[in-house]
């Protein structure tokens, strides 16, 4: 993942993206616990299926975007 972003990434901000990586990874680890708040044994159902319908949106939303995403990195291996 670091490389691919070091690739994609003008030659003077390659730093920057990896540096940018790091801090999705931060986000997400921060977005985890805060998600984790809402967590309620008796609700656990809605909880999951909540973010369950959520990963799902996003994963579609991937796929109709991943012609563009690998049209705009032709080339790069």
């Amino acid at each position: 993942m670091l490389s691919l972003a070091t690739k994609l990434a003008p030659h003077a901000f390659g730093t920057h993206m990896v540096a940018s990586f790091f801090l999705s990874v931060a986000l997400g680890t921060a977005m985890s616990s805060t998600l984790a708040r809402f967590y309620d044994k008796n609700h656990e159902t809605a909880y999951f299926g909540v973010l369950g319908v959520v990963a799902i949106v996003l994963g579609v939303a991937l796929a109709a975007g991943s012609p563009g995403i690998r049209r705009l990195m032709s080339g790069v291996q």
